[in-house]
């Protein structure tokens, strides 16, 4: 028989965390006020499965950089942080390389092409052995 405390779900799910990985767990925990870990990992998976715009991985370095600045009081959320550096970071590319960035833009446009071509090709080649 279940206790009243167990989860809806009913199944246990045992996992290993660094320290670090328990330590942001706690953090993410707390800053959401949830009862417990395991309603933390619940949360962690609704935001998960939630659709979301585009978004790119934050480097660990520069995520605990971040996560820092919100530690010290200097933004609330890691959100707010990311949103920060990401607009001085641009304004600043833009003032500094100003005349560098149509060549940037057309170097990377090559990058892409050059990329679709090969992944064209590769493709095409697997369809030929595949014959």
């Amino acid at each position: 028989m279940p206790e009243l405390h167990d989860p809806p779900a009913g199944r246990f799910l045992g996992v290993r965390l660094s320290p670090e990985e328990e330590a942001r767990l706690e953090r993410f925990r707390d800053e959401r006020a949830l009862p417990n870990r395991s309603e933390a990992i619940r949360a962690l998976l609704r935001d998960a499965a939630a659709p979301r715009g585009r978004t790119a991985e934050i480097p660990a370095t520069r995520l605990r950089e971040l996560e820092e600045l919100v530690e010290d009081g200097y933004f609330s959320t890691i959100e707010g942080a990311v949103e920060h550096a990401l607009e001085v970071g641009l304004r600043e590319l833009v003032a500094n390389h100003r005349d560098g960035l149509a060549e940037l833009r057309r170097h990377a446009r090559e990058l892409r092409e050059r990329g679709e071509r090969r992944r064209r090709a590769v493709r095409e080649g697997r369809e030929l052995l595949r014959r």
